[in-house]
């Protein structure tokens, strides 16, 4: 399809007080806002953000795409101007700030805010505030969406995922790094590619359970596509998975810089207590 216009568009929701789809959503309304906009806890968020997640978008082979980072108009307005800020950065990234509703229906209009005039579809990928994506990521979303597209094998909604990653424990200072390969899709790293009225979009099921709704892609890869971070705050309860492998820390700090596009001593300044050597090629458990 010549006429084909694949927008790539990822939605990353800051603190964003959804009536559902997080362990805090079941707070009432104050309780939550206490809770997300607590000053401790967002300067956590702003320094994930800033360090991890928007420099390794800042740093994609490709960068004709969009991230809309959605969040409440109940934030706060010096937080809200240094989103702003942020924006007036970074010519790929927009902020959406939207009124308390359901989280599936608030990522639907951020990603509707996001793509452009004219598409015909959308690949459209979730990441959270504390990870980030390899920086090659954009580039092989879109050639792998554009080829399930012309192939004729993303004419209902299709999922795209990378199952090879890093995951980095920044309260391990023993053991901050190992490698996994996902057997199921991870919410990182994974996009849904759909038409560009977005019948649905990449939030709208249990990640792991992607494979159970719609095709689903997924690419083994030869090179770490995401790194994960557990830091203690995360909402979805995050553990170093069973049979991952631990990697030494200085083959972490490289990847950081060179798959990652990270500044290693600001991102490892982010651990409380400084990583030692660690350890590397062994395995958490037995494989299963």
């Amino acid at each position: 399809m010549n006429d084909t216009v694949n927008r790539i568009v990822g939605v990353l929701r800051f603190s964003y007080p959804a009536k559902e789809g997080f362990a805090v959503s079941r707070l009432d309304e104050s309780a939550l806002e206490a809770h997300l906009y607590d000053e401790a806890r967002l300067a956590l968020r702003f320094s994930y953000l800033e360090t991890i997640t928007l420099p390794s978008l800042a740093g994609q082979t490709d960068m004709d795409f969009r991230l809309v980072i959605l969040a409440g108009t109940s934030l706060p307005m010096r937080h809200r101007k240094r989103l702003r800020d942020l924006e007036e950065a970074s010519p790929w990234l927009q902020v959406v700030f939207l009124d308390r509703m359901g989280g599936l229906g608030a990522a639907k209009r951020a990603f509707r805010r996001g793509t452009a005039e004219g598409a015909t579809h959308v690949t459209g990928f979730r990441i959270d505030d504390d990870d980030a994506v390899s920086v090659d990521y954009i580039a092989r979303t879109r050639d792998i969406s554009d080829r399930l597209i012309a192939a004729g094998l993303a004419e209902e909604p299709t999922a795209l995922a990378f199952s090879r990653g890093v995951y980095w424990d920044l309260h391990d200072p023993a053991q901050p790094f190992h490698e996994f390969r996902e057997p199921q899709p991870l919410g990182l790293a994974c996009a849904m590619i759909t038409t560009a009225d977005l019948p649905i979009c990449v939030y709208r099921y249990n990640h792991r359970r992607l494979g159970c709704y719609v095709p689903t892609f997924t690419v083994p890869g030869e090179a770490p596509m995401f790194l994960r971070t557990l830091h203690g705050h995360n909402d979805s309860g995050r553990t170093i998975p069973r049979h991952a492998v631990e990697m030494p820390t200085r083959r972490g700090r490289r990847l950081l810089a060179e798959r990652f596009g990270l500044d290693p001593d600001a991102a490892l300044a982010l651990m409380p207590e400084a990583p030692g050597p660690g350890r590397g090629g062994t395995a958490k458990g037995a494989l299963t």
